[in-house]
């Protein structure tokens, strides 16, 4: 059966770049915005304890943090990974979540929504100590770094609208939830 193309929503009030259409284009900026991090990846591909001193990776090294074939991939458009992580590992989740009419003083907007970018950072309690401190920590300092204040996603600068402790598969992992809140269009 030939390919059919998705013809537009009838209703033309919709507006073509609302927050809801680009959520997979959010996601992959969101990845690629961390992977050119070199601190980022270095504490993500190397699971010593003097991740940050080791060399810089390859372009084929970078490649292989969200390849899905590789052993080596730990930054994922989802929360969660597919399967129980038996190495030694840290990986990064990504969603974006949680959109709704924007709140102010008891008033909803009807033009504009609120919602979040979410990053799930989470590091094996073995690999967690590194020689400047915790890695998980590091690895949220840099995310926040990166994203506090960008202009990249929806109107105006996104601000940071949460952090929480996260920890998964029986406490074999730990980490945080950083939340950045969006404000766009609906």
């Amino acid at each position: 059966m030939p390919a059919e193309n998705i013809t537009p929503a009838k209703n033309s009030s919709i507006p073509r770049n609302s927050s809801i259409r680009r959520i997979t284009e959010w996601k992959q900026k969101m990845i690629a915005m961390m992977l050119e991090d070199e601190d980022i990846t270095r504490l993500l591909y190397y699971n010593s304890p003097d991740a940050l001193s080791r060399p810089k990776l390859t372009e084929d090294q970078i490649y292989e943090l969200v390849d899905t074939g590789s052993s080596k991939r730990c930054i994922y458009p989802t929360r969660y990974r597919e399967d129980v992580i038996m190495d030694q590992m840290s990986f990064i989740g990504v969603s974006v979540s949680n959109f709704i009419p924007q709140e102010s003083w008891r008033q909803f907007s009807q033009r504009y929504s609120m919602g979040y970018l979410y990053f799930y950072i989470l590091v094996d309690t073995a690999i967690m100590d590194v020689e400047e401190g915790q890695r998980q920590d590091l690895l949220l300092q840099k995310i926040y770094d990166i994203f506090q204040g960008s202009n990249e996603f929806g109107m105006g600068e996104i601000k940071e609208g949460n952090l929480t402790e996260l920890w998964d598969q029986n406490n074999k992992f730990g980490g945080w939830t950083l939340m950045i809140k969006v404000i766009d269009l609906m």
